[in-house]
């Protein structure tokens, strides 16, 4: 005999009347922080499109149906980037679900980081990266971050989306 829930319904007939349009649902990304050591630096690919055209974000972008968060991170590193992270010893950062944290609606991603050798990476921007380059992380004095790149100077409220708090946690992690 199949179990009944509390309105007398089996599995089969809850499900043949749930409709998921009743529960809106968020769209799912993925974002992989680089890191290299000596001196600290993380990789940052600038945005080629919209939104946050021309902003600097950690690689990272949907997850499809067919993939896991995880997949799609190593996926879209590559794709941005042209780096492989597939042999990478790969962390989970968390989950970023602010409301309003993406302008296209919501969007809730999942971070992860790796710390690999600088001079063993090749970035290159592909994809939707218009650029891709490494940036030394400095702490200032009022506990803020400065990225210094060879050719650009940021600070952490110049990334894209929530990427300053995702650098800041992953920063934490790593620790």
């Amino acid at each position: 005999m199949e179990a009944r829930d509390r309105n007398g319904l089996t599995e089969r007939e809850y499900l043949a009347e749930y409709a998921t349009k009743n529960y809106p649902r968020p769209y799912l990304t993925a974002d992989l922080v680089l890191f290299a050591p000596d001196p600290l630096s993380v990789l940052l690919i600038r945005r080629g499109g919209h939104p946050c055209l021309g902003k600097w974000a950690f690689p990272g972008g949907f997850v499809e149906p067919n993939e896991s968060a995880f997949d799609a991170a190593l996926r879209e590193l590559s794709e941005e980037t042209g780096v492989d992270a597939h042999t990478f010893d790969i962390h989970e950062i968390g989950l970023f679900s602010k409301p309003g944290r993406d302008p296209r609606g919501w969007v809730v991603t999942d971070a992860f980081f790796t710390t690999v050798r600088r001079e063993d990476i090749r970035a290159k921007a592909g994809d939707d990266a218009a650029d891709a380059q490494w940036f030394a992380v400095t702490e200032q004095p009022d506990g803020s971050l400065l990225l210094q790149s060879e050719t650009a100077q940021i600070r952490e409220s110049d990334l894209a989306f929530d990427h300053a708090e995702i650098l800041k946690r992953a920063l934490k992690k790593r620790e």
